[in-house]
Formats: C-alpha cells, structure tokens, sequence
C-alpha cells in the first residue's frame, strides 16, 4: 500500500469520526477573484481534495488584507484542476502544480493563475528546481525521479533510484538529496545534479524517510518512518560534508511526525503529530531547538478529539505559524494562524484537503 492508498483509508476513518462529532453542510459561499498582478505577501494553500472525487483546489490567502480566494486555479479556467493536488513549486514566473493520482504537472503564469502547459508525469509529488532549465520530480509507487525543463515544460530524463518512493528533495551545494518513502529503505540518496547520477547513499535512523530539510548550521534534517506499516518513526541530523550521522532519535512506537519545516532563523524544528483514530496523544504540533538532547514530549499547538492537522507552514517575514485542519477530506477545511507564543491569530476557510503552504513574499 503506497501513501496515497494509506491515506484514502485514512481519510475514511477520519471522516466518519468528523462526521459523528459534528454534522455540518458547507453553505456555498462566492469569494472575490484575486488581482491579476504579481503582488507579493501571499500564501498559497494546496488542497488536496478528498481522493478518487478530482476536487482539488489552489488556494490563496493576502496576508496583507486577511482576505482569502478559494480555488483561484477554477476562477482563472473556468475548469477542474484535478485529482489530488500534491504541491506546488514556484520557478521563475511560472506555477508548477503537481496532480498526483490525475498523473501530472499542471504549470500556470504566477500572475494571473491561467494555465500554459501540461506535462504527463506519474503519480508526481514535489519538485525540486535545481537550475534555470532543470528541475527533479518525485513519484509515488516507482523508483523513478523525472527530470523536466521548466522553460519548455518539457520531460528530458530519469534518474533510477535503489528504493521506492522517492518522496522529499532538497537540493544543497550542487547535490539533491533524496528521501525515498519505502519500507525496505534506511538511505538517503545523494545526487550529482551535474551528471544527474547517484553520487552516495547515507544511511539515516529507522526506515521509510520521507522529509529532509536544512538548519542554520547546514545541517540536513531527515524525518523517517511508516508508522501504518509498522516502522516506527525516527529523526536524523546528518552532516552532509561528511556524509556522517551526527544525533539521532526515536519516536515512541504510536508517533506519527510528518512535514517538517524550520522557522525563519532556522533554528527552531516544527512538524505535525497524526492521530488519524482522533485521539489526543501524540496528535498536533510539536517544535524543538536544533540543539536539543531530546524529542518534545508535549505538543505546542495541540489537536482536539476527532481532530488532526495535515498541514504546516512558517511565515518567512514574522514566522507565524499556519496549520491546516482537512476536517477528515469530507468537507471544506480550516487554517489556523498562531503567534510564535501559540496564540491563535486568526483563521480562514479553504478547499477540501489542505495540505502544504507556499509563501510569496520580497
């Protein structure tokens, strides 16, 4: 069972559980379309949709204003964007939308979200730019990493990794590393974007990593583990100039941390805590210093009962923090705005599913 599969079983039990605790129908509500401009302070919200029902959505939110637009992507086409929208990738003036279970790349003129090209990828996951004309993709259920063309929105290669799954990417110092979300893994594979091939594999701490991003000290962060397939979850600091663990921990048997990212000092980890049966334990936000000698035990920002979050992201400019509520994928979700001290701010409605956060601002 891939993470799409893992996650429609998710969804289903989380649902009916948000169903149960709280009968609601969404009124249709009309927002206004955003400007046609290339204006900056503004955060792109991905929402998934509920998978196998092609209701994804782009949307958006003017951080200046507080005034949120749902599924820009539909108001600027006057069409559907797809089956399960994975993330978004910004590169140059373009918008790089990866539709996962629709088998594509949707790309869109940043100004004005109208759609200028298609390119037909498996099953894509992120994107990871890598220079003007290159970027990798990631894909779900292969071994397989595609390499396009931003410019001419163009497929122009592969690259065949030893695991399945490969799943998030960071590019650092000329070399991409990648974490590949298979159970039978324990490596991150380290690229030569130069050559496009496999340049060494780093083993990390437990199996199925996921996640990799980069403290103040350039030090990689690899989040791991598949906790429905019965690898417990795990968290690896790597030195990647020597190639060598420096700490790592483990997760208690019933974690399930995914989507990390760094504050803006990049000093301070965040990342989400799943109790997909809509506990309490182990379920909401948890963050903790780079330099810390152990795992938080508490939440910072804690999930009610028949509650959980799936997505996370730090204001560059201020490092507030957006947490998204997908509300089980049954219905329109919520994003939460919290202080730094954990102060909710504010909130507003997306599409169904949100799932990731792009920030655009100078």
């Amino acid at each position: 069972m891939g993470r799409a599969d893992y996650k429609a079983v998710k969804q289903i039990l989380l649902g009916l559980l948000v169903l149960f605790a709280a009968c609601k129908k969404d009124k249709p509500t009309e927002l206004p379309k955003p400007p046609a401009s290339d204006s900056t302070d503004k955060v792109y919200i991905v929402s998934e949709g509920s998978l196998g029902n092609g209701n994804s959505a782009l949307d958006m939110y003017d951080l200046k204003t507080g005034t949120a637009y749902r599924d820009v992507y539909k108001s600027a086409n006057n069409a559907e964007l797809g089956d399960v929208l994975q993330s978004i990738q910004v590169i140059g003036d373009r918008m790089f939308l990866a539709v996962n279970n629709s088998d594509k790349i949707v790309v869109l003129d940043k100004n004005d979200h109208k759609q200028v090209g298609i390119i037909n990828i498996p099953k894509p996951r992120y994107i990871l730019p890598v220079s003007a004309d290159k970027a990798y993709v990631s894909t779900l259920y292969s071994n397989k990493m595609y390499i396009i063309n931003p410019n001419t929105m163009q497929t122009i290669g592969s690259v065949a990794l030893p695991a399945q799954n490969p799943e998030g990417m960071l590019l650092y110092n000329g070399k991409a590393y990648v974490a590949a979300w298979d159970t039978a893994s324990d490596k991150v594979f380290v690229l030569n974007t130069a050559t496009d091939q496999l340049d060494k594999e780093i083993a990390v701490a437990g199996r199925a990593p996921h996640s990799v991003v980069l403290d103040k000290n350039n030090k990689i962060w690899v989040l791991s583990g598949n906790v429905y397939k019965g690898k417990d979850a795990a968290l690896t600091q790597v030195d990647p100039a020597t190639a060598q663990v420096t700490r790592s921990f483990n997760f208690p048997a019933k974690a399930d941390p995914i989507k990390p990212v760094f504050n803006r000092e990049q000093d301070m980890l965040y990342f989400i805590e799943v109790d997909y049966n809509g506990g309490t334990e182990y379920n909401g936000i948890y963050r903790m210093q780079i330099d810390a000698d152990k795992l938080p035990e508490q939440p910072f920002i804690k999930a009610q009962q028949f509650q959980y979050f799936w997505a996370l992201g730090i204001q560059p400019d201020n490092n507030r923090i957006f947490v998204g509520d997908p509300k089980g994928f049954t219905q329109k979700g919520i994003v939460y705005i919290y202080d730094t001290d954990g102060n909710r701010k504010g909130e507003f409605e997306t599409s169904v599913g949100p799932g990731q956060f792009y920030f655009h601002q100078n």
